[in-house]
């Protein structure tokens, strides 16, 4: 009996010694783990914090006077809180930016873009238009740094190239309002709009879309300088075509503008009779404050009311991400983020997760790596899958109309049109 208790003992002293070593094992594999991804960690040239500088084009100047800041400070959250988090982790990466102001010209974007070269950048949130990214593209390809625009929606500009867009083509949005002239019985439209990459890619693809079947509809288009500070010749073609039309109740208007020149479009309309008298609709970029009182007159936003002005924005569905993107925005700044701010946002978070995905600082690294997490980055603006041409592959547009409740102008979302199937459905 003593002899099998021994045995016994002896093979459960053996039993848990091998466990004991088994343990042993996994603890040092475990730490051979972490150690290992701690020694790949960047680290500075004394083994201190690393510093990536992300330049931050974004006009807070003339047209993007209103707007401009808070698609700004979009990108702002976005850095604060990955810096926040980095800090946690106990990564030696924090990320400085450099906020350059391009005026919203592409002479402006040039000369901006090329202050952030000088400073070593090499990833870029914006600029935003369309006419800033055309300008600056040649630069981003030749010094290979990686720009991504959050609101330049240009066709033209779908090129395989350093240049990212976390905004829609305008081809969805085109095809949206063609579904949305059709839906309210608009069968003869006149058209004005800026004549640049912007104004003119819009525009063209609403003519040539609105005119083929199923719609066969009758579209006039009147263009203008965006540098002018005066429309009362575009504004008087624009009446001229519009009474041509009929000015009755299948004639509208579609305005493609930014802030001052479509504020002085705005006014000079109200004070026509056949503009005054028929339904008006806007690309996204209406859908800015600038357009309510009290930036606006009092009179200009009645009669965007009174018109009805209506128009899409490929906003996010409501989910948890927006929620907390837009508490946190309020709670950082004291206010609401504007509708492209929740790009910027995006735009700066997929540049700075690229940077860690890639494990470097280096432009062709984290062009490569922006497609990768871009398919699994779920942000305040959307799930950020990109095409070929590293453009916001496609999205639902919301639609709204200015709305006024005797206290508040508004923005009021109504339906929704769904790129998959072309569909136009209201709430």
């Amino acid at each position: 009996m003593a002899g099998a208790a021994e045995t016994a003992g002896t093979g459960g002293a053996a039993s848990r010694m091998k466990i004991l070593l088994a343990v042993l094992v996994a603890i040092i594999i475990v730490l051979a783990g972490a150690l290992a991804y701690v020694a790949t960690l960047p680290r500075g040239p004394t083994g201190g914090p690393v510093t990536y500088l992300i330049g931050v084009e974004i006009a807070i100047t003339n047209q993007y006077a209103t707007d401009g800041p808070l698609r700004r400070d979009g990108a702002y959250l976005a850095i604060d809180q990955m810096n926040a988090q980095l800090l946690a982790a106990g990564s030696p990466i924090q990320f400085q930016r450099i906020h350059e102001d391009s005026g919203g010209s592409p002479t402006g974007a040039t000369n901006s873009f090329n202050a952030l070269l000088s400073a070593g950048v090499k990833i870029v949130v914006g600029p935003l238009s369309s006419g800033e990214v055309n300008a600056v593209m040649p630069l981003a390809n030749a010094n290979q740094v990686v720009a991504i625009s959050p609101s330049s929606t240009a066709p033209s500009l779908a090129v395989d190239d350093y240049m990212f867009r976390v905004a829609p083509n305008d081809a969805f949005q085109a095809r949206a309002l063609a579904k949305l002239l059709q839906d309210q019985a608009i069968t003869k439209v006149g058209v004005i709009a800026r004549d640049d990459d912007y104004g003119r890619g819009l525009a063209n693809l609403l003519k040539s879309t609105y005119e083929a079947a199923p719609y066969s509809g009758q579209v006039t288009l009147v263009m203008y300088d965006p540098t002018a500070t005066t429309h009362t010749t575009e504004v008087g073609l624009l009446s001229t075509a519009i009474n041509g039309f009929g000015a009755d109740a299948q004639t509208a208007v579609l305005i493609i503008a930014f802030e001052p020149d479509g504020v002085d479009i705005l006014n000079l309309a109200r004070q026509d009779t056949p503009l005054s008298s028929v339904r008006w609709f806007g690309s996204e970029t209406l859908r800015r404050t600038a357009f309510f009182p009290p930036t606006a007159a009092p009179e200009i936003g009645q009669f965007v009311v009174q018109r009805n002005l209506t128009g899409f924005f490929p906003s996010a569905v409501r989910n948890p991400v927006v929620v907390k993107f837009e508490a946190d925005y309020n709670a950082a700044f004291s206010r609401a983020p504007s509708p492209y701010a929740y790009y910027s946002y995006d735009a700066a978070m997929l540049l700075m997760l690229s940077v860690l995905r890639a494990g470097t600082y280096d432009g062709p690294a984290v062009r490569a790596m922006l497609p990768v997490v871009g398919q699994t980055y779920i942000g305040a603006s959307g799930h950020k899958i990109f095409d070929q041409y590293g453009d916001y592959a496609a999205a639902d547009y919301r639609v709204w109309h200015a709305t006024f409740d005797g206290t508040n102008y508004a923005f009021t979302e109504v339906g929704t049109w769904f790129y998959a199937t072309g569909n136009l459905v209201w709430d």
